[in-house]
């Protein structure tokens, strides 16, 4: 929330502005916050489960299975990075929301500023 400091033609002390928004940028930069942390668990998780498709393929001893645990290992892969890809676009959408809202905040407390300059 930002506040106009206000004296004269009736009006006194600290005006708030940009109380209509329901979204609060703050909220949202915490959001993205959460986002990138689930990012980060899910590569966390796809290392480990690629890891250990590679794993059990080299030691199937069978060339068959092998071969399967290998793909299945390149398709987590390219899964999870997708996944990945889209945790990312999620928070950067948080982070840029914040930034359009923190802006918006900012320049209504500049013209309410200007308006109650106006009025004394």
């Amino acid at each position: 929330m930002i506040g106009v400091a206000v004296t004269g033609a009736g009006w006194k002390g600290l005006v708030s502005v940009g109380q209509g928004f329901s979204v609060r940028a703050s909220k949202l930069q915490v959001g993205s916050q959460d986002v990138a942390g689930l990012q980060g668990r899910c590569e966390v998780v796809a290392r480990d489960v690629v890891d250990a498709l590679a794993g059990m393929a080299g030691s199937a001893g069978h060339p068959a299975l092998a071969s399967a645990l290998t793909g299945a290992a390149g398709q987590g892969l390219v899964t999870f990075w997708a996944i990945g890809t889209a945790y990312q676009h999620v928070s950067d959408g948080l982070n840029a929301s914040a930034e359009t809202y923190s802006n918006a905040e900012r320049a209504i407390a500049v013209k309410a500023g200007t308006i109650f300059r106006d009025l004394r």
